[in-house]
């Protein structure tokens, strides 16, 4: 049975949010928080989402294993995602399916989350499943590759589809989080084992991160000729 609150992850409350009948497929959009998860906490990161005004469910750091939710799943998420201009408004498509759940990963652009350990990943499928998002990822891989960018058509088709997306596959999305990221190393589970350094994200206070998508970090050192698979085909939904 689905649980509007995630099991096991910690929760900090993300004010009030919006509510919307929304119909359809339901989704997941992944987004990046811009920041380096060795020296950067969900918890952090969760914060200053809420201060910025632009709340997720989730905020995930993959190589700690630490989720922080911020909202039910029943809300809608504050962070922009896309919107498509109709006659006399815009549409907002994070308005859209049953569920719409996003999940800010503490990560950047530049280093593809799935490259490194991705700690504490099942449970938050096992979450997005009980939700019905189908593990599968209509419009393909994120990141623009070769200079080529969707039609429109082709971006809304694959959206009515619902299952995953990055946030620069959402209709009229402006983000280019999260980056180059693997959607079968994210659907099946399938990581990379990481050296990660000993120092671990840190539970203090830091300096502002600018935006989600900030860049500039030291690459991390990672393996990839050791890799597992962790779970089982893809599901349904």
């Amino acid at each position: 049975m689905a649980k509007v609150w995630m099991p096991g992850a910690e929760r900090i409350d993300g004010g009030t949010s919006r509510t919307a009948a929304g119909a359809g497929a339901p989704r997941a959009v992944w987004t990046v928080t811009g920041s380096d998860p060795r020296t950067r906490s969900a918890r952090e990161e969760a914060r200053r989402l809420i201060r910025e005004g632009r709340t997720t469910h989730l905020v995930w750091n993959p190589v700690s294993g630490e989720i922080v939710q911020l909202l039910a799943a029943t809300r809608r998420g504050a962070l922009p995602l896309g919107g498509t201009p109709l006659e006399r408004r815009l549409l907002d498509h994070g308005d859209e399916g049953r569920v719409c759940l996003v999940v800010a990963v503490v990560a950047t652009e530049p280093e593809p989350f799935t490259d490194g350990p991705m700690v504490g990943l099942d449970p938050l499928l096992a979450w997005l499943d009980s939700w019905g998002v189908s593990r599968h990822w209509p419009a393909g891989a994120p990141g623009r590759r070769n200079g080529r960018l969707p039609t429109r058509q082709e971006t809304t088709r694959a959206w009515s589809r619902g299952g995953h997306f990055g946030h620069d596959q959402v209709p009229g999305s402006v983000s280019t989080a999260p980056g180059h990221i693997s959607p079968e190393r994210v659907a099946t589970g399938e990581r990379v084992i990481a050296r990660v350094p000993e120092s671990s994200p840190a539970s203090g206070e830091h300096p502002e991160h600018n935006s989600l998508s900030q860049d500039g970090h030291e690459k991390r050192d990672v393996d990839l000729s050791n890799h597992r698979r962790l779970s089982e085909s893809d599901t349904t939904g």
